[in-house]
């Protein structure tokens, strides 16, 4: 100790040229101690990091694949369900649309029956106002005695006989009896039938008609009436059948079309689950042996490294010894010792080891795309360089396979990007040209759908126009019959003021010929003039005394004729019954006119009528095909807005991979680069 002391005490100068050469020794060996102590407080930290690693990535990965089986059994859960679901949605819209068929080919049969019976009526109701009008206009002229021959003169007259031969509700004695009387004849003077049953039983038979037939008719209008009101409850209930067929296959079929959605990315969620639960199975698996073997690994080298700090820190006490000293400096020769510990000195300067290069290249990888299998086969590379450090020699198979899996799975996930891509196109493709067919097919629809309805509208006015037209009619003949009863009113009232007219101014040429005249009047009573006289010779009345030329025509026994107030009562009767003439002219002529007006009214009406039943026919039919119509409509634009969503969805899924393809294609290629280049080195490195 005290030679150690003595060296410790000598001038620098000196000891820069005879420093104690064991000296040097112990503090490399101190130095080598130190190293490895550090080098075990490191590996304990990376150790202590790994297996950290270790618990939390098992943990984790245990958890993941918990995870993923219960995702699993959810998915397959859910798409069994939702399968289930669709197939149950897909055979109610079949059923909904069978329904909504149905109940369309029953209101359709319905319609049909409805208008055969409508047009059944309105024959019927027709045929039978004509009938009841002509018996209403038959009875009053054989009430007023007109006979069988006379009455077939009539317009209606043989149209009562067509009746009568051709009414179903008569007895064949009545029958025969109304035939007889149309081919008798009647006086003049009697009233009465020459042949054939009595009037009395001919107006009874008629009236008896007239019942009848009233009485069907007001039959056939309650029939009507119901049946009307029958169609309407039918139609009613049919289309809100239709209706709620239509609303059910509507939002049965977005949610088949959403189930579909659902159901392909369950299915395609639960094949990557799969996958997933496959890959974390193996991962685990390799993990658990990876962390087993690094532990078995490390309790090795700890003990290694302990053996070798307890051989280092012998050594030292050895070469501490004071005795030891002595004997290394009698022993050895400064300038030997000085050499040796020269040589001990000296350091190697030469190019990295190519796994030193390798793990270079492997931290600048993981530096851009650290995973666990990087992290994992940095932590491996760099046991088995220390290990080689230590003179141990190392194999890097182990590397080389991890570098050749994470290459291989570099290529699948370039494979999977690439399919993804491709599938990202091609349904991008094909969605857009769906959804410019689509909407094509919602234009063309709508157009469709307003060129329905425009006609629809049209129709609708024309059957306006003509319904108004046929309420005119109805109004304009009312009119016509009450001002055709206010003129034969007028002309009756006129007729009998005039044959009144007459019979005074009868009354009074008797009573002024019965003075002036009374060889010309037939003995009768005042009484008989004023009960009616019957026609006399017309004669010329006296004139006045002033009338007469007392001093020139005095004696002469001829008289100057000049018609008196008799002839002026004679002009008065001729022009009244000149009027009576042109009066009852008028009147045929007016009932001729009217006549012809109702028989051209009803044929306008009749005929607008039809019009009318035939166009709404055809309103209805465009109803129908606008309703098919909009059906069609809104199942395009379900389609269009399906395919947008989907397109949306698509989008949101693909827009990453498409933007960051090329980046992660080139990230990849330079990573497979740098790992084929280490794997290259490893595969030429011996250690």
């Amino acid at each position: 100790m005290f030679l150690w002391l003595l060296l410790l005490s000598t001038p620098v100068s000196a000891t820069m040229h005879s420093a104690n050469p064991i000296r040097k020794v112990v503090t490399l060996m101190q130095n080598m101690q130190k190293e490895v102590e550090e080098e075990g407080v490191k590996e304990k930290e990376l150790y202590d990091k790994f297996m950290c690693f270790c618990q939390e990535t098992g943990a984790t990965t245990a958890q993941e694949i918990a995870d993923s089986t219960a995702k699993i059994d959810q998915l397959s859960s859910k798409l069994k369900e939702e399968t289930a679901e669709k197939t149950n949605l897909e055979q109610e819209i079949g059923e909904h649309k069978k329904d909504r068929e149905a109940a369309k080919n029953d209101l359709a049969e319905a319609t049909n029956l409805r208008d055969k019976e409508s047009k059944e009526y309105d024959a019927l109701a027709a045929d039978a106002k004509t009938n009841i009008e002509a018996l209403g206009s038959a009875i009053p002229a054989i009430e007023k005695g007109m006979g069988g021959a006379a009455f077939l003169q009539l317009p209606v007259g043989r149209k009562i006989q067509s009746l009568v031969q051709s009414f179903p509700d008569m007895d064949p004695m009545d029958r025969s009896d109304l035939q007889s009387f149309f081919q008798g004849s009647s006086s003049d003077e009697t009233n009465d039938f020459s042949e054939g049953p009595a009037s009395g039983q001919i107006l009874g038979i008629l009236k008896q008609m007239k019942d009848t037939m009233e009485a069907n008719l007001k039959g056939a209008v309650a029939d009507e009436e119901k049946a009307v009101s029958s169609f309407q409850e039918l139609s009613a209930s049919k289309s809100k059948e239709v209706e709620i067929a239509s609303e059910s296959i509507e939002s049965k079929t977005v949610r088949t079309g959403q189930l579909a959605v659902s159901i392909a990315q369950a299915e395609n969620d639960l094949e990557d689950t799969k996958e997933e639960l496959d890959d974390g199975t193996k991962y685990a698996d390799q993990l658990k042996t990876q962390c087993a073997d690094k532990e078995t690994a490390f309790a090795a080298e700890s003990k290694t490294r302990n053996a070798e700090i307890s051989a280092i820190s012998e050594a030292i006490g050895i070469l501490n010894d004071d005795d030891a000293l002595d004997v290394f400096k009698k022993a050895v020769p400064s300038a030997s010792m000085m050499q040796q510990g020269q040589a001990f000195l000296q350091k190697s300067v030469h190019r990295a080891s190519k796994p030193r290069r390798v793990q270079a290249i492997l931290q600048d990888i993981a530096s851009k795309h650290a995973t666990p299998q990087m992290n994992l086969m940095l932590y491996t590379l760099s046991s088995k360089i220390k290990l080689s450090n230590k003179g141990k020699v190392q194999k890097f198979e182990e590397i080389i396979k991890m570098v050749d899996n994470m290459v291989e799975l570099l290529g699948k996930e370039q494979t999977e990007d690439d399919k993804k891509k491709e599938f990202c196109q091609t349904e991008s493709d094909k969605a857009a040209d769906e959804e410019a067919a689509r909407t094509t097919k919602v234009s063309s629809v709508t157009s469709a759908l307003e060129e329905e309805e425009d006609a629809l509208a049209a129709i609708g006015e024309e059957i306006k126009v003509l319904t108004d037209g046929i309420a005119a009619l109805d109004k304009a003949v009312v009119e016509a019959t009450e001002q055709r009863k206010q003129e034969h009113a007028e002309y009756s009232e006129a007729m009998q003021m005039s044959e009144a007219a007459l019979q005074l101014l009868e009354k009074a040429k008797n009573r002024l010929n019965k003075f002036y005249n009374p060889a010309l009047v037939q003995y009768r009573s005042l009484d008989q003039f004023e009960s009616g006289s019957p026609s006399f010779v017309q004669v010329r009345a006296h004139a006045d005394a002033e009338m007469w030329d007392s001093d020139s025509d005095a004696q002469d026994t001829t008289h100057k004729e000049t018609p008196g107030v008799i002839g002026l009562m004679d002009q008065i009767m001729h022009d009244i019954q000149g009027d009576m003439k042109d009066a009852e002219n008028s009147e045929k002529s007016a009932t001729s006119n009217y006549m012809a007006l109702m028989d051209k009214s009803q044929a306008s009406r009749s005929g607008d009528v039809k019009s009318v039943t035939d166009k709404e026919a055809a309103k209805a039919e465009m109803e129908g095909k606008i309703v098919a119509i909009k059906e069609e409509l809104a199942s395009a634009n379900t389609e269009l807005m399906n395919t947008k969503k989907y397109i949306s969805d698509l989008n949101a899924d693909c827009d990453f991979i498409m933007k960051n393809y090329d980046l992660r294609q080139e990230a990849r290629a330079n990573e497979r680069d740098g790992l084929l280049n280490a794997k290259a080195m490893l595969s030429g490195a011996k250690m």
